[in-house]
């Protein structure tokens, strides 16, 4: 009998080994697919060298492990494990936090300020902000209106896990924003400050407890308030928006449950009541329905899908992420960088940027630079700023920037600076030569210990300080090494010196300063770069085609090979290769 159990035990074993398998043949029972952006590893082709390197077989084993049959539901069943008996949440970001209301992580370092990009970035974009409200309505009477919407982790601290908030609770991005906007006189709605307002007030919840958004039912509220505030701005009415009716259960909607659903749980969690409005629209009588543009993150949805823009206003412009457009996009792809900026802008009545306290390290996704710079100058030196903006534009680049900033114990803003300089001096040397090339060429001969002893020698023998010497020899280099950039340089500095020193250029510079907003010295910056080019503008026409060359040289990868090896061989740096080059090619068209 003992025997006899110990078979059917195992037979029982290989039937239940081979389900798997056998479901992955047969798909013989429907199991429900996982949410969320999944890429499934695909069948690897078999060849030669993928065998003998072990790519194949490395492969093939991720393409087994992703489609092993009854895959979806192993998955479900460790994560409703982990979720029930630990509280551990198997999704990307997802938090477990007290009474086990779900957050994600991001909201919760903008709460804690471990994201704080500094006083002076966010200073520069508000001033922006600022003159783009003032200008648009002067030429355009267009209102431009930002909006700072909740956030979960500032709405229940009390429940955020304790070991979050262990280092304590710094200066936010969000707290900097309002307090700066404040003082600069900009337009600004804190819904993160009216929905803090409304906690412990309604019925019903503002927050999902298993959502990371508003819930609808919330977000009527901001909807109601938004519409009168509007009103108010343009003094005009908007078609009514009527409550009919407010569906109460205790089921959630995909938009409220957004959290649980990408947890992938074996059956979907409990909630307490939660109420969701029905609206009708009346248009009738002497409505105005005003076009409206609005940039901003998923927040908007609930707006969006809900149909508000549609029955209120002349249009629904939604740039998401100032990426992609809706509602083209639902009928083919459209992507802001495809429109005409400034035609899209100056049909507006209204422009609306939305953005939650975890994107505001990124804030306007550049919008507020773009349009900016459409009615604004600018100059080639913000460059490092430009740089800065991408890589917080990059959230993988933009964490890895936040962790070496923590381990180096420096400020975020700093890291920041840091990694864009690299990233001016990588991808556009040459302009920041051209604000920067002195300074450049200093620490790398103060880096290079014999160089910078041979300058010290070269010091003492001429009967000059260190520091006069070290000037001369980095300009020598600088010169030699990138000549154009070497002029732009000393003609910037010839010229910022200039409207320095004449108290009343300085003054004239300040007040057209005052205009834009922006500090004086960055239009100093920008009357000596529009100065230095109409010089430069007068180079020869034998330097333009040096120069031209110079370019051609560098993009071309078969020509920059050889101009390489040729200065490895002669024994001078690439830079001066490649000028000899240019002016070789130029000489010679002219016999």
């Amino acid at each position: 009998m003992f025997k006899k159990s110990k078979n059917i035990a195992f037979v029982v074993l290989l039937i239940l080994l081979a389900l798997p398998a056998f479901q992955h043949i047969t798909k013989l029972v429907s199991v429900k697919p996982l949410d969320g952006d999944f890429v499934i590893a695909p069948r690897p082709p078999i060849t030669w060298k993928g065998w003998l390197s072990g790519d194949f077989q490395t492969q093939f084993d991720n393409y087994i492990e992703d489609h092993i049959g009854f895959r979806s539901f192993f998955v479900r069943l460790n994560n409703q494990t982990d979720f029930s008996l630990f509280r551990k949440a198997n999704a990307d970001g997802v938090v477990v936090g007290k009474d086990r209301m779900l957050f994600e992580y991001d909201y919760i370092q903008a709460y804690t300020g471990k994201d704080f990009i500094g006083k002076n970035t966010i200073r520069k974009k508000l001033n922006r902000v600022k003159f783009l409200q003032k200008y648009l309505k002067e030429n355009f009477d267009i209102d431009f209106v930002i909006i700072f919407e909740p956030s979960k982790a500032r709405f229940y601290p009390e429940l955020i896990p304790d070991h979050y908030l262990a280092d304590g609770v710094g200066l936010s991005n969000y707290e900097y924003f309002t307090q700066e906007a404040k003082n600069l006189g900009v337009r600004f709605i804190d819904y993160n400050k009216y929905y803090n307002q409304l906690k412990g007030t309604k019925p019903y919840p503002l927050y999902p407890k298993w959502g990371i958004h508003w819930s609808e039912y919330g977000m009527s509220f901001v909807a109601d308030s938004l519409v009168k505030y509007l009103e108010n701005l343009r003094g005009i009415d908007l078609p009514e928006m009527k409550l009919d009716n407010l569906k109460v259960t205790t089921h959630l909607e995909d938009s409220d449950y957004d959290v649980g659903k990408t947890m992938n749980l074996l059956w979907r969690l409990p909630h307490s009541e939660v109420a969701y409005p029905q609206y009708s629209f009346d248009g009738g009588g002497n409505k105005t329905r005003p076009m409206v543009l609005t940039i901003a993150d998923s927040y908007y949805w609930n707006i969006f899908n809900t149909r508000l823009p549609k029955n209120l206003f002349a249009n629904e412009a939604f740039w998401y992420f100032n990426a992609k457009v809706y509602p083209d996009s639902y009928f083919g792809t459209k992507w802001v960088r495809d429109v005409d900026l400034r035609q899209e802008v100056e049909k507006q009545d209204i422009i609306m940027l939305s953005v939650t306290e975890r994107f505001l390290y990124k804030f306007d996704w550049g919008f507020v630079d773009d349009v900016f710079k459409l009615y604004a100058p600018s100059c080639s030196g913000d460059l490092i700023y430009d740089f800065a903006n991408g890589i917080k534009a990059d959230a993988s680049w933009f964490s890895k920037i936040q962790k070496k900033a923590q381990k180096q114990g420096i400020p975020l803003e700093d890291a920041l600076i840091d990694e864009a300089t690299f990233r001016a001096i990588t991808e556009d040397f040459e302009t920041y030569l051209s604000w920067y090339g002195l300074d450049h060429y200093k620490k790398i001969i103060l880096n290079a210990t014999e160089w910078k002893e041979a300058v010290n020698k070269k010091a003492a023998e001429q009967g000059i300080s260190f520091d006069e010497m070290l000037t001369i020899d980095a300009d020598y280099t600088f010169k030699n090494d990138h000549p154009a950039a070497n002029q732009k340089y000393h003609l910037l500095q010839k010229n910022i010196n200039a409207i320095k020193s004449d108290r009343e250029w300085l003054k004239v510079v300040g007040e057209k300063a005052s205009i834009y907003f922006m500090d004086t010295l960055e239009m100093v910056q920008i009357d000596a770069e529009y100065m230095a080019n109409q010089e430069l503008g007068k180079l020869s026409a034998d330097e333009l085609k040096i120069q031209a060359l110079e370019k051609q040289i560098r993009q071309d990868p078969a020509w920059l090979e050889l101009v390489t090896k040729k200065a490895a061989d002669q024994g001078k740096s690439l830079d001066q290769m490649i000028r000899e080059d240019a002016e070789f090619m130029v000489n010679q068209e002219k016999k």
